[in-house]
């Protein structure tokens, strides 16, 4: 069965200047494994549009094609808005060319060594791992973000969905234009993996210890066992990740969480995304003191 939504570019805007260091339920590992995820975005999504791009004149199927547009003009403005969070975290203390320093050598080194089939395969497994980060955000009730400062909430719940809706695009440019083949495509997402847990792990370390966390062991504990119990936020996904590695997967075979439609209902309808995040979750409304 597959599931299927409309690419769908928005604009919306963020008012990040009063996000807390700890923005995520005010635990520093919470937070900060998202800001080492964020920190990327950027550059990242820089490099998925110019792997699909490459492509893009070999792609005959029209709604592709008009996918492959909206999918440029939905990464683009993901890397404008978390360029806007890099600067809070620039102001808080963080110095981000220098942490994504090695990032940005990997990407240049990849798109001068690498073959252009491989380099939008390794998009495809990326774009798989944050279309099940973006499930896993809508899923239940919302742990993974329901608690965070509502503007971040709303950030990375508005980024989550619009991976979901077009989760399919780098994977059929993939299969269609550049020839697929499943070795490719799962030796990119072993490597994928591994690249982001190396990233995304120094960066988090590099960042606890610029908040002074490295000697608090139950502070960590509490929070790495949020991300990695046995019921843990990233655990818990998985089974859904594991699905790229069937043969004959296809990204829209995985069932897409209601709260993503319900989240695309109420942002049509407010054409906020604060609030839309709000009432899908069903998060009161912060009174004032």
């Amino acid at each position: 069965m597959t599931h299927m939504i409309n690419i769908q570019p928005r604009k919306p805007r963020f008012d990040l200047s009063d996000v807390p260091v700890f923005w995520n339920d005010g635990d520093p590992v919470l937070t900060r494994f998202f800001d080492a995820l964020s920190i990327h975005f950027p550059d990242g999504e820089r490099f998925f549009i110019q792997s699909v791009r490459n492509y893009q004149d070999l792609v005959t199927d029209p709604k592709l094609r008009e996918d492959i547009k909206n999918f440029f003009r939905q990464e683009a403005q993901h890397g404008i808005v978390h360029d806007q969070y890099n600067a809070v975290m620039q102001s808080q203390g963080i110095h981000v060319e220098k942490v994504i320093a090695r990032f940005k050598l990997f990407i240049r080194l990849s798109q001068k060594h690498l073959p252009a089939k491989y380099l939008l395969a390794m998009t495809a497994a990326f774009e798989h791992i944050t279309a099940v980060l973006g499930e896993g955000a809508m899923e239940g009730e919302g742990e993974m973000f329901k608690n965070a400062h509502p503007a971040m909430r709303a950030m990375f719940m508005w980024h989550g969905v619009e991976e979901v809706e077009h989760k399919t695009v780098a994977f059929d440019v993939y299969e269609t234009a550049a020839g697929g083949g499943y070795f490719t495509r799962a030796s990119a997402l072993i490597i994928g993996t591994l690249l982001v847990h190396a990233v995304v792990g120094s960066v988090l370390w590099h960042m606890l210890k610029i908040d002074k966390l490295q000697g608090q062991p139950l502070v960590l504990a509490k929070g790495f066992y949020r991300l990695y119990g046995p019921r843990g936020l990233i655990t818990r996904l998985i089974p859904r990740y594991l699905d790229w590695f069937k043969p004959g997967f296809h990204p829209s075979d995985t069932e897409i969480p209601e709260k993503v439609n319900s989240w695309l209902a109420e942002y049509d309808k407010h054409q906020d995304p604060m609030e839309a995040s709000r009432i899908v979750f069903n998060v009161p409304i912060a009174k004032a003191v």
